[in-house]
């Protein structure tokens, strides 16, 4: 459970700010486990390589905030929220089930 929908930015925030260099902050749907988990992975790595399904990333290369932003990633995240397509995200969870 995630609790509060300001626990789970939190923690997916966090997660995701925390990425040492370039990579996607992941919300995942784990088929094997029936769950969905935070998941932080470097570079172009894909969930899907660990037999995830990607319900929501967030982009953390630097290309993706830089220009808006500097180094203030956080800051960034948090912004980004405010983008996030919520009918895409459940229709992925949907189908992963």
């Amino acid at each position: 459970s995630f609790g509060s929908f300001a626990d789970f930015k939190e923690k997916f925030t966090s997660t995701t700010a925390v990425i040492q260099g370039s990579g996607w902050g992941w919300l995942v749907y784990n088929p094997s486990t029936s769950k969905v988990e935070y998941k932080s992975m470097p570079n172009q790595t894909s969930p899907r390589t660990e037999g995830l399904v990607p319900l929501l990333g967030c982009d953390v290369w630097e290309h993706a905030y830089y220009l808006n932003y500097q180094n203030k990633r956080p800051v960034y995240i948090a912004a980004w929220w405010n983008v996030v397509n919520w009918d895409e995200v459940q229709d992925r969870f949907s189908k992963a089930k």
